[in-house]
């Protein structure tokens, strides 16, 4: 791959991932698509050339080999983050301990420019683990001399873990719990369109560091999302209200499941709005209007409705 553009993708077979590397190998970028089970899923890029990309597998906490593997980059762009600890996966490790690896493997490579994907309103939790891990990272990333912190909100699309979910509940279950009455606010953006920031974002050049905010036109409460689902999907359900201290006792106990559905670190994550700032929305940046979530989640809920493909 010499004498070319070559982008390291770390968390590159995630959802955000698959969509990114095939916006970008579109462009014509080599890609180095990094995961610690890279090769073995079978994913297609469509817009890929034969030898366009490579995938390979490494945890970004084997610094040593992380370090080889960068060699030659130009670029960096890190997806990889985790919602809950799993064995030596913690939030210390992977959001904290994995950046600072990071970190140092684009040093020694002389990278041109690192890009972060982070969350919103991890600046505004101070009692989430998730939350103050991935803000620590954040804060050793701006230390690199050309870097760039963006924080979606909720990322949607037809393999997200967000629609889907409840989506499926509601199929399920005549009960939809509104944790802290349902009132967190989302800006949910729909994950070709972050793809396309994020894009944006690997030739801008920034007067210095900085982070940016991404989120839809469109700001609902999670009550509002959760109606919007059951009108589309013609379904009555109760939506119980449940206080953020209940959920957390409920949470306490769904956690000593082998697939626990929610964790007490999220029921915290829960008592912050994800929702764009004025001075580091996207908006103030670029020029680009993202789609409705009305829009785009009717579209994905077809899937869901009775005549649909999902059951």
């Amino acid at each position: 791959m010499r004498n070319k553009k070559i982008i390291s993708i770390l968390g590159g077979n995630g959802f955000i991932g698959r969509y990114l590397c095939d916006t970008l190998l579109d462009q014509g970028y080599y890609l180095r698509i990094i995961s610690r089970s890279s090769s073995t899923r079978n994913v297609f890029y469509p817009s890929s050339k034969l030898g366009q990309y490579s995938q390979i597998n490494c945890d970004i906490l084997d610094k040593e080999k992380l370090i080889k593997l960068l060699e030659g980059s130009f670029c960096v762009i890190n997806l990889v983050g985790i919602l809950e600890p799993k064995g030596k996966n913690s939030f210390k490790a992977v959001h904290v301990t994995g950046v600072l690896n990071i970190i140092e493997s684009a040093k020694v490579n002389k990278i041109s420019k690192i890009i972060h994907i982070s969350a919103l309103g991890i600046d505004k939790n101070k009692k989430s683990t998730y939350a103050t891990t991935k803000l620590k990272a954040e804060k050793k990333i701006l230390e690199f001399k050309n870097s760039l912190i963006i924080r979606p909100s909720i990322v949607c699309g037809d393999e997200d873990n967000f629609l889907n979910f409840f989506a499926k509940y509601i199929r399920l279950s005549p009960v939809i719990p509104l944790i802290g009455m349902g009132k967190t606010k989302f800006q949910p953006i729909l994950v070709t369109d972050l793809v396309e920031i994020i894009v944006k974002c690997i030739n801008k050049s920034f007067k210095e560091n900085k982070v940016i905010e991404v989120g839809g036109p469109d700001t609902l409460t999670f009550k509002q999302i959760l109606e919007f689902l059951l009108v589309e999907l013609k379904s009555k359900r109760l939506l119980l209200s449940i206080s953020f201290s209940m959920a957390k006792k409920i949470a306490f106990i769904l956690e000593k499941m082998p697939f626990s559905i929610l964790t007490m670190d999220q029921v915290e994550m829960l008592k912050t709005d994800s929702v764009m700032s004025k001075n580091k929305a996207y908006t103030n940046f670029f020029s680009y209007e993202a789609s409705s979530f009305y829009i785009y989640a009717k579209k994905q809920l077809k899937a869901f409705s009775k005549k649909g493909g999902h059951f």
